[in-house]
């Protein structure tokens, strides 16, 4: 996925702080992995990569092209205040809304071109970071007129009015996820649960309906609008976290200062944010040499750290500290670190090598397989969607009624991606869950690997290439999917070689479902979805299903 940030080319060398041909410029962001789209007038349009969200905006870019150029190298610190401020978190969010992070930024410089950049920054963390609002959300507040401490509570959806931005008259909640764009658009995230999340001050003075809309008067900046309250809440703590830290180091970049906010939860524990104290990773110079292939001195690896904004010190005992700025989400790994080493080092610096040996490269069977599977289903009218291979053991278990054994990873960095997924239908029952505002019907699939545990193999594990795909409407029709099945299979070259048989399964209905068996063994299943599967995934509408398993050495 492309992300691109438009910036004023006047504005993004005022914040390097130096003069920069253009071409120079160009030079630089290619050798840091962001490219030039399009150049404009006084505008450029800047490409930069998915994992790198601290340079959604032009103050992030500066930064790491001051840092690259040597300008400003090594950790940059962002002094925090504590600004005794507090924010009140009620009891009953935790299957909501549960978590949220503030933030206070006092001399924000503003006009309109700047507010314009504020809002795009926010919008492109909620859509891509915030995983399009239902991870985190972002609200910032004209700070002068709150007054603290804030409450974040749940509410009877009847009993929330305010102004919503961008409007003149008050609304009640549901007339907001009726009548405003953003309910519309957002609404679902939050509209099966009883009681819904507001933000509110001291005075009863209405924030936001998060994560929906801010009020249209606490929560519209304008270029009079100096300091700031920034809040960010979701339903995943991490992801919080660095959502705030990104958008109040953006905001610091424009010589904004940062004071901190305590958050008091129901249990009386407290979180004093933002919290910029950088990570702490240990690599030794042997590991490094070895990926990069090659042979750097300690000096060398501190000074290419540090030309990519990491703070670094090298020991007699060939270890290298590394600290990571907290505002880089992107850095989960020693791989991803040593990869900064030698983008910092300079990729312009490394000689080129003729490998020692020479090879072809072709397609492998089994890609060709998925590849006609991908071309017969885009002609069933099906849309591909692509899901990831972690997921977690609520969604491939809990959600489904099922008991089966994971394969699980030893240091998670969250529930959610904490097991490698056993089964496609899951991950697209979550992905349609997540989905129901779109239009209907809807006809999406899969083709991808899962892996069930098994250990007799070498691997303890089998990983097995399957296409997965449902259709969802008021009305689903089970024939349908039979006849397309059908045609599937047929293409696939297995004419007279395949046959459903009725089956029991605990993922169907009762006297809906049917196993796939081709050349007499089982190969998959499909159905009309459980009504309480489909209630725990909060979908609203029947589904009909089906997974199929794909031979890897195409030996059906």
């Amino acid at each position: 996925m492309k992300m691109i940030v438009e910036c004023r080319i006047d504005d993004i060398l005022s914040l390097i702080g130096k003069k920069l041909t253009l071409e120079k410029l160009e030079d630089t962001l290619f050798l840091i992995k962001a490219e030039v789209e399009k150049i404009d007038g006084n505008v450029i349009e800047i490409e930069v990569n998915p994992d790198r969200q601290d340079m959604l905006s032009t103050e992030g870019i500066a930064r790491a092209v001051r840092s690259f150029l040597k300008l400003e190298t090594g950790l940059k610190k962002y002094p925090v205040r504590k600004s005794g401020k507090k924010v009140i978190v009620k009891p009953g969010l935790s299957k909501i809304r549960p978590f949220i992070c503030c933030s206070i930024v006092k001399g924000v410089p503003a006009d309109d071109e700047l507010v314009k950049e504020y809002m795009h920054l926010q919008d492109a963390l909620t859509s891509t970071h915030g995983r399009n609002r239902n991870k985190a959300s972002i609200g910032l507040y004209v700070y002068d007129e709150i007054e603290f401490p804030v409450i974040y509570a749940p509410q009877i959806p009847e009993k929330i009015k305010f102004v919503p931005l961008g409007y003149e008259i008050e609304m009640d909640g549901p007339t907001i996820m009726t009548n405003h764009e953003k309910g519309v658009e957002f609404g679902y995230i939050i509209q099966n649960h009883k009681k819904w999340p507001l933000l509110y001050d001291s005075k009863e003075q209405v924030l936001s309906l998060p994560p929906i809309i801010n009020s249209n008067t606490l929560g519209r900046m304008t270029v009079d609008t100096k300091n700031l309250f920034i809040e960010v809440t979701g339903t995943h703590l991490l992801t919080v976290q660095q959502a705030l830290n990104i958008i109040t180091a953006s905001l610091a970049e424009r010589g904004g200062k940062i004071e901190s906010v305590t958050v008091v939860y129901p249990d009386d524990t407290t979180d004093e944010t933002p919290d910029f104290n950088p990570q702490q990773m240990m690599l030794s110079h042997d590991e490094i040499i070895d990926l990069i292939g090659i042979d750097l001195t300690g000096d060398q690896i501190v000074q290419s750290l540090e030309r990519m904004g990491y703070g670094a010190k090298s020991s007699k005992t060939n270890q290298v500290q590394v600290l990571i700025p907290k505002y880089r989400m992107d850095i989960l790994h020693p791989v991803d670190i040593i990869e900064d080493i030698a983008i910092g080092y300079g990729f312009d610096n490394i000689e080129p090598s003729i490998p020692m040996t020479m090879t072809m490269g072709k397609v492998s069977p089994v890609r060709r397989l998925k590849n006609k599977v991908r071309d017969l289903m885009v002609g069933l009218g099906y849309h591909e969607v692509m899901n990831y291979i972690m997921s977690s053991p609520e969604l491939l278990n809990e959600k489904m009624g099922r008991n089966e054994p994971l394969v699980t990873t030893g240091n998670p960095k969250s529930r959610k991606f904490s097991v490698l997924r056993n089964s496609l239908l899951p991950v697209l029952l979550d992905f349609t869950s997540q989905n129901q505002h779109a239009d209907f019907p809807q006809k999406i699939f899969e083709v991808g690997d899962v892996i069930i545990p098994n250990e007799e193999r070498e691997t303890s594990v089998d990983q097995i290439p399957c296409v997965g795909g449902l259709m969802t409407d008021a009305k689903v029709n089970i024939t349908k999917l039979l006849s397309e099945l059908g045609f599937l299979l047929r293409n696939l070259g297995l004419e007279g070689k395949f046959e459903f048989e009725s089956v029991t399964n605990s993922d169907f209905i009762m006297g809906r479902s049917a196993r796939i068996k081709i050349n007499g063994q089982v190969r998959g299943s499909f159905g009309e979805v459980s009504p309480e599967i489909l209630i725990n995934f909060g979908i609203g509408y029947p589904v009909v299903a089906f997974e199929l398993q794909l031979p890897r050495d195409l030996n059906w």
